[in-house]
């Protein structure tokens, strides 16, 4: 990948996360007022809705004030309709003006959240159904390259699998009406979603769900193993998948940003805990004891090359539909992307012309070999000495168009359109009589 193509495909991830957090904030009922108070003014900020929000409010373009505070001020503004109070403004002099202008962003979730050291979740989907993990923390990163996704998890599942909560929690956002996914840059903010906040703050994402595949409303609360929803598609996705990714927020510097966490899944009873890993099969058992998945099978598939392997996108296991590819060695791989851009443009260009040469000679020798002599008589037929007079009309009036089916059965049809009643032998033989008097 060249410098340029990598600085745009990180662009590309950095303003899917720019863009999801702008489409929460256009869907979420938090606002940020400055109102009048006495001789000043105060900022408030309100939240509505069932998540945690943290804030930054910035004073900009101040003249002749006195804040009560320094400013920027980082809060988290509880949810379920709560108010904070973040600041007070007055002029520097009673009756004199002043004037300022309060900034704010802000993101779903407590910045103060830390996950649990014993924080287990279950894979979610149904128990009995097994997926193999795909892109993971430590495998093969294509699209993972962001803080937001950093740990996330990628699923490969038939398009309506049903997905289920991977830990209790409450339902703080959805999105539930986008139809399409494609891998352009005009879906990466257009994925239908769940998030859910658990107990200690941090969020559990669910993407790419399918268009009428969102089953939760924000303020519900749900248990581990409910269904929420079905897999999909949408967004910025080539194959129906479930992207999970466990979240928080964090202050980096003087911004609020959010950041992906390591998790753990767990099967079987007793939970036995493993790390998610790319080309594991993970089979959702929670009624029996069961073992942590192995990674054997991952590789096996990476020690396979340019043989067909099962690869990670496989169905559910009991599912006789399987996903069959070819795996490219990565020595290899890397050997391609080195290549640069105006060498395969030239290498193609190259390719079109020796087809195009290699077509011409093929035709050329065709109508060589089928060409058919004949001598004429009374009446322009050939004579019986002829060795095209075993063959059938139809077969001499497709040797004499050197094999070309289309232009013969178009000679057939003006020939047929002449006379309606005749037959196709007949106009076959019209028409290689036509063909035979033109050339002479």
């Amino acid at each position: 990948m060249t410098p340029f193509a990598r600085f745009s495909f990180f662009l590309c991830l950095l303003l899917s996360g720019i863009c999801a957090q702008a489409n929460s904030a256009q869907n979420y009922p938090f606002s940020v007022e400055t109102e009048k108070e006495g001789d000043g003014h105060r900022i408030v900020a309100r939240n509505n809705g069932p998540a945690p929000v943290s804030v930054k409010v910035s004073i900009v373009g101040a003249q002749s004030i006195a804040p009560d505070r320094p400013f920027p001020v980082y809060a988290v503004v509880p949810p379920g309709g709560a108010s904070l109070y973040l600041g007070r403004i007055r002029p520097v002099t009673a009756g004199v003006g002043y004037s300022f202008r309060a900034e704010s962003t802000w993101v779903l979730g407590d910045f103060n959240a830390a996950q649990s050291p014993d924080a287990l979740y279950r894979l979610p989907f149904k128990d009995g159904t097994a997926f193999h993990l795909g892109q993971s923390p430590g495998g093969p990163i294509s699209t993972h390259a962001s803080p937001d996704s950093q740990f996330a998890v990628d699923i490969p599942m038939p398009e309506g699998t049903p997905i289920v909560a991977a830990r209790d929690g409450v339902v703080i956002y959805r999105e539930a009406n986008q139809v399409y996914g494609a891998q352009v840059p005009d879906m990466l903010s257009k994925a239908n979603e769940i998030k859910i906040l658990h107990l200690d703050g941090t969020i559990g994402v669910y993407a790419h769900l399918a268009h009428g595949g969102v089953y939760v409303y924000p303020g519900q609360r749900v248990v581990a193993g409910q269904q929420i929803g079905l897999a999909g598609s949408t967004g910025y996705s080539s194959r129906p998948h479930l992207h999970f990714v466990v979240q928080t927020v964090r202050r980096n510097g003087d911004r609020l940003e959010t950041v992906s966490l390591p998790f753990r899944f767990y099967v079987g009873v007793p939970p036995v805990a493993f790390s998610p890993q790319f080309g594991l099969l993970a089979k959702a058992d929670y009624s029996s004891p069961a073992m942590a998945p192995s990674p054997a099978p991952a590789r096996m598939a990476r020690t396979q090359p340019a043989s067909a392997a099962v690869t990670p996108e496989t169905a559910a296991t009991g599912n006789p539909e399987m996903v069959i590819s070819f795996q490219v060695p990565p020595e290899i791989r890397r050997a391609l992307l080195k290549v640069p851009a105006w060498q395969w443009f030239a290498g193609m260009v190259g390719l079109i012309i020796l087809l195009f040469l290699l077509d011409k000679r093929r035709t050329a020798r065709r109508q060589r070999e089928f060409r058919v002599g004949y001598e004429p008589s009374f009446g322009g037929r050939i004579s019986g000495s002829e060795p095209g007079l075993s063959l059938r009309a139809s077969e001499r009036l497709l040797l004499a168009c050197g094999g070309d089916r289309a232009r013969a059965d178009r000679l057939l049809a003006y020939e047929r359109s002449k006379a309606p009643g005749i037959g196709d032998e007949e106009a076959a033989l019209r028409a290689w009589e036509c063909l035979q008097r033109d050339r002479h």
